[in-house]
C-alpha cells in the first residue's frame, strides 16, 4: 500500500496552451530515451519523458487539449505505453492541433 502511494506522488506539471506546441518534439539529444503515456483520469492525460542523464519529466495535458484514441486510453497508474512522434507505419495513438503521436511497438 505504501509503495502504491509513493508511485502516485509524482509531481505532474500541467501544460498550458502555449506549452503544448513544444511538448512532443523530435528530440535529438543523446540523453533522451523515450516518451510514455501513463493513463487518463477525468481531467488529464498523464505522460513522462525519460532521460539517461538528468531527471525524468512528468506532465499532464487536459483531456480537451489532446484526443487519445479510445482503444488505447486506460485509467491512470494501470500500465504504460511507449509513444513516438514518428509515424513510420506505426498506429496513431493521439493528436492535437500541433502533433500526432504514435504507438511504439517493442518488436
Amino acid at each position: 500500500m505504501i509503495i502504491i502511494g509513493l508511485a502516485s506522488c509524482r509531481d505532474y506539471n500541467e501544460l498550458k496552451n502555449k506549452e503544448l506546441k513544444s511538448t512532443f518534439i523530435i528530440n535529438s539529444s543523446l540523453t533522451f530515451k523515450e516518451y510514455f503515456y501513463e493513463g487518463t483520469d477525468n481531467s488529464f492525460h498523464y505522460f513522462s519523458s525519460r532521460w539517461t542523464i538528468g531527471n525524468d519529466k512528468y506532465f499532464k495535458i487536459p483531456v480537451n487539449k489532446l484526443r487519445v484514441s479510445d482503444k488505447f486510453k486506460f485509467e491512470r497508474n494501470n500500465t504504460k505505453l511507449r509513444i513516438d512522434v514518428f509515424e513510420n507505419g506505426k498506429t496513431e495513438f493521439a493528436e492535437n492541433e500541433y502533433c500526432k503521436l504514435y504507438l511504439l511497438n517493442d518488436n
